[in-house]
This record gives C-alpha cells, structure tokens and sequence, in this order.
C-alpha cells in the first residue's frame, strides 16, 4: 500500500475575540458611545462610530505597540470616527442636539448646531482637541500625553481653535459668538 503525503492544514485555535478584546469592550464601550454621541446627531450614528472603533482596535497591526492607556486611546479614536462623520455629511448637520444632552433653549440649540458644523470645517487635528478639551473635559496636560505635544502647543492651539470657531459662528450669522 502507498501512503499519501497530505498537506498539513493549519488551524487557527485562537478565538475570533480574545477574552482581552472582550474585557477592553466591556470596560470601554460606554465611554467610547458617549463619545461618539456628544458629537452625533443620533444614537444609531454613534453605535456605528462604536462599532467602528473597535473593528478598527481588533485588526491594529500590533507591531506599533501597545496602548499605554486604552481607555483615552479609544475615546479619542471615537471623537475622531465621529468628526469624520460629521465632515461626511456637509456642514449641515440634520438634527439639532445639545453637545451635553442637557435641555437646552432655542438659542443655545443653535448656538450648538452652529458650532458642531464649524467643527466640521476647521482643521482637524484643532477639532479633536477642541472636543477632548471641551466636550470630553479632559485637561490640556492629558490632552498633550495623549496628542504627544507639549501643554504649551495644547494651549494654543485650543486657543487657535476658539478664534477659528468664533469666525466660522461669526461668517454663519454674525450676532452669534463662543
């Protein structure tokens, strides 16, 4: 009798999620959504933003490293799926939402609605770190470790930022400012 050489196959025993991708998602997730949402005009768009941001932290290529702190690492990916969004619509945005999802009046709705369509036209390195600054409440010195930037750069920058989004409020109807 002839025995047959067969190929070896080679099978991947690892699981499609690891128990570490799941205690990530089960830690963050939260954090990543409200991210997403205080920037996005619905709740569907920022579970779309969620599910983006950890499809994108699942395939990383792991040879940059790891993560020094997961949880900002993925808050800030969220702003910045959620800003490019917002950039993929126009500047318009179709529904009018309190950045905070605080009851809000007529005008501080549009003061809002004004400012997320700046957000969208102003460069973006400036709107994330005008919504981690801002909209996340994260301090200019966290700001700086997560950007890799000096505190001094952060602060002006932010300020830079609050010029261009005060011209931009300013070129949409003038008797509004931040």
């Amino acid at each position: 009798m002839i025995a047959l050489a067969l190929p070896e196959i080679q099978v991947d025993h690892t699981p499609m999620v690891s128990a570490e991708f799941e205690r990530v998602y089960r830690e963050c997730g939260d954090a990543v959504y409200r991210s997403a949402f205080r920037i996005l005009p619905n709740a569907a768009d920022a579970e779309d933003v969620l599910q983006t941001v950890f499809l994108r932290f699942l395939r990383r290529d792991l040879s940059l490293g790891e993560v020094d702190n997961v949880e900002a690492y993925l808050r800030r990916a969220a702003v910045n799926a959620a800003l490019d969004v917002v950039r993929s619509r126009g500047a318009k945005v179709s529904s009018i939402e309190d950045l905070k999802r605080e009851p809000s009046a007529g005008a501080q709705q549009e003061l809002h609605s004004r400012l997320r369509d700046a957000l969208s036209r102003i460069d973006p390195k400036w709107a994330e770190m005008f919504v981690l600054r801002y909209v996340e409440g994260y301090g200019n010195k966290e700001i700086a470790t997560l950007l890799n930037m000096s505190q001094t750069s952060v602060a002006v920058t932010l300020f830079r930022a609050r010029q261009k989004l005060q011209n931009e409020i300013r070129l949409d109807n003038g008797s509004l400012a931040l």
